[in-house]
């Protein structure tokens, strides 16, 4: 099926159908129908993940939190090469934020760039292709912002300490985990949350019994929260997060074992230190928020034993780290019809490789910075009809490996339009732009892949038409979309040394599709499905043999295309303290998945495949201080591969295969 609306299509829809919701977020009720929460575009937000959801999926990595919505795909099977896409795009063209704090950079493209412990999470929002000015800077494909728990969330009115102690078994990998949180008011005004989580599995099995080769794991995750009121009208929180992973991983993590992908030690680390401070005084016209934050991410390997150019035998390690700092302001005003959110934020980068065995001496040390200037304006023209209105100006500095200087700059608008038919039945329409400047590159090139001098800034359009529907039992909501990203920055070839190692813009970006979700709700149980297809191509490419073909796994950082998807979804309250869910996903083949980047072979096509779930919580006491949640993740024990995760493309670069049917347990005990 295809799409073909344009900026006069946009402008058509502008003056013919316009959207959907009030200003305030979505009310109770609808919390209640939907898990998965879709929002107009005053929140930004176009699904969410709340704590009951993760909580039931029994969530251990990327792929169990994203695992219900079609939008978002993760691919890599092994949780330390795990990568999301939304949309068929990468993470990397995302802003992906814990609690504000932004997790910019980029370890090793063979590895996930994300880390995140989902026993932590409160809620997870999503957004899909260039959105609000709020988004932050450099939000090509859209955004992802993990949000945290306090002790708030989880102690009652009259409760002042509390416990929470987990132990979950998962069968596939005959591993374990186990956490325990304190949480309490030191005072009327403060409370602080301490979480210590520690997970130790052996190699999972996929579908045909076959062990996956070093994707055994020994994390422990370290997180405290302190937050409270310094006054009437100022509160604040502070979260430190610390996250370990140490083993033996391939070389390649996302790729299965060859002679060219050897096992070796690896060990990363990442540390994330947000503040957050409020100041809402009486009145309309002045809630601030400022969030400062500093995120380390780090990564070691060390290589078998070999020899340095002297011919001494020597044990070569890589140690690289990305540094992150930040802060964002904005203030929001409320007054007639206006909501106006106001803002700067600005963030800085360091990238450091460090070749401490000096077998192959590389290194290099980039650094870069951007800062934003954005309003958005939501105005309620009238009890109906909404605008949404809003612009961000962003300036990047980048100073490379190479002490290549980089300087670019650009405004990024963005107009949504809302127009409640009935009560339950609106319609929306928008528009929304957004820049990305010259980056500081992955960690594991530096020193080995250069910027081409005259690469330009990435610059990305969305466009989207849709309706929702909020009955009393039933949701649904459908879009269409059409985004585009011009310039979008890969390796190329260098025609000068005809090396391949160089970033560049290699081409324009196209990628259009349709989404539809939604939810019944009966008296005990509900019923739910969403569906997404999208399809990005290349319009353009520096390889002409590329343009007009499916973006792949080839195309690094950019993304990967994705077959249809569909997932499926009932919940049922059998008794009080008894629920059960059954999920599934569904992926249609793929019959072209791109083109290989260097020499124009087809890459072949991704097959299909339908996984499902069981899930049951049982309340064990009356109080529901104990519970325990029970899972059976792909029931029917399938074999698949991922449509995100690296195809088969020979004996060296060839993906690994999803984890096959896996048994968990988790008991809980709340104090």
């Amino acid at each position: 099926m295809q799409f073909g609306f344009s900026r006069s299509a946009l402008a058509l829809a502008i003056a013919c159908a316009t959207v959907s919701s009030p200003i305030v977020l979505a009310d109770d009720q609808q919390q209640k129908i939907e898990v998965i929460e879709v929002h107009g575009k005053v929140s930004d937000a176009d699904m969410i993940i709340d704590q009951t959801d993760l909580t039931q999926l029994q969530a251990n990595d990327l792929a169990d939190i994203f695992r219900s919505l079609p939008q978002v795909s993760v691919g890599g099977s092994n949780p330390i090469a795990q990568k999301i896409y939304v949309r068929g795009l990468e993470d990397t063209m995302l802003n992906v934020s814990i609690d504000g704090a932004l997790q910019a950079g980029y370890l090793f493209h063979h590895q996930g760039r994300l880390s995140i412990e989902p026993e932590l999470l409160k809620q997870v929002d999503v957004v899909a292709g260039a959105g609000d000015a709020t988004s932050g800077s450099g939000a090509l494909g859209g955004a992802l912002r993990f949000k945290t728990k306090s002790a708030d969330d989880l102690l009652s009115s009259e409760e002042r300490f509390g416990a929470l102690f987990k132990l979950g078994y998962y069968g596939n990998s005959d591993g374990f985990k186990a956490s325990s949180t304190l949480y309490g008011r030191a005072t009327d005004d403060i409370d602080v949350l301490l979480s210590l989580i520690k997970r130790d599995t052996k190699d999972m099995e996929d579908g045909q019994g076959n062990d996956i080769p070093y994707s055994a794991s020994e994390q422990e995750v370290g997180f405290a929260k302190i937050s409270g009121d310094l006054s009437g009208t100022q509160s604040f929180s502070f979260s430190h997060d610390v996250r370990h992973d140490d083993g033996t991983r391939l070389l390649r993590a996302h790729w299965h074992p060859s002679k060219k992908n050897f096992p070796l030690a690896q060990e990363s680390e990442r540390t994330t230190s947000t503040l957050n401070y409020y100041y809402n005084p009486k009145g309309d016209l002045i809630d601030l928020e400022v969030s400062a934050y500093r995120t380390q991410n780090s990564i070691t390997h060390t290589h078998p034993k070999g020899k340095d150019r002297a011919g001494n035998i020597a044990q070569n390690t890589y140690f690289a780290e990305y540094d992150s700092t930040g802060f964002d302001a904005r203030n929001t005003a409320v007054f007639d019809n206006h909501k106006i959110v106001a803002g700067v934020d600005y963030r800085s980068d360091e990238a450091m490789l460090e070749d401490q065995g000096l077998v192959y001496e590389l290194s290099g040390v980039e650094e870069g910075e951007v800062y934003g200037l954005y309003i958005q304006d939501y105005f309620q023209v009238t009890k109906q009809f909404q605008i949404s209105a809003g612009v961000r100006y962003d300036k990047y500095e980048l100073t490379d490996d190479d002490k290549q200087n980089f300087d670019s700059s650009g405004f990024s608008p963005n107009l949504n339009l809302t127009y409640e038919i009935t009560p339950e039945f609106s319609v929306s329409t928008g528009y929304a732009k957004a820049i990305r400047g010259q980056k500081v590159k992955e960690l594991f090139v530096l020193g080995y892949y250069d910027n081409d001098k005259n690469m330009r800034k990435e610059v990305a359009e969305n466009v989207e038409i849709g309706f929702k529907y909020l009955g009393d039992n039933l949701v649904i909501q459908a879009d269409v979309f059409q985004s585009t990203i011009d310039d979008a920055v890969s390796t190329a070839k260098n025609l000068e040394t005809q090396s391949p190692y160089l970033f560049s813009n290699v081409g324009d970006l196209e990628n259009k599709g349709f989404n539809i979700n939604g939810r019944y709700s009966f008296e005990r149980a509900s019923v739910s499905f969403a569906f997404n297809s999208s399809r990005p191509e290349w319009k353009t490419h520096i390889n002409p043999a590329l343009a007009g073909t499916p973006i792949s796994d080839q195309d690094w950082s950019i993304g990967t295309s994705v077959g249809d998807t569909l997932t499926l979804g009932l919940d049922y309250s059998l008794t009080d303290s008894l629920e059960v869910a059954w999920q599934a996903r569904l992926v249609k083949r793929l019959n072209n998945s791109g083109t290989y980047v260097w020499d124009n072979t087809q890459l072949p096509e991704k097959a299909g495949y339908s996984v499902h779930d069981l899930k049951a919580t049982w309340y064990v006491t009356e109080n529901e201080k104990v519970k325990l949640d029970v899972a059976v993740k792909n029931i029917f024990d399938k074999f698949y591969y991922d449509h995100a995760t690296y195809a088969a493309l020979g004996p060296i670069d060839t993906g690994v295969a999803e984890p096959g049917r896996d048994i968990r347990a988790t008991i809980t005990w709340q104090l």
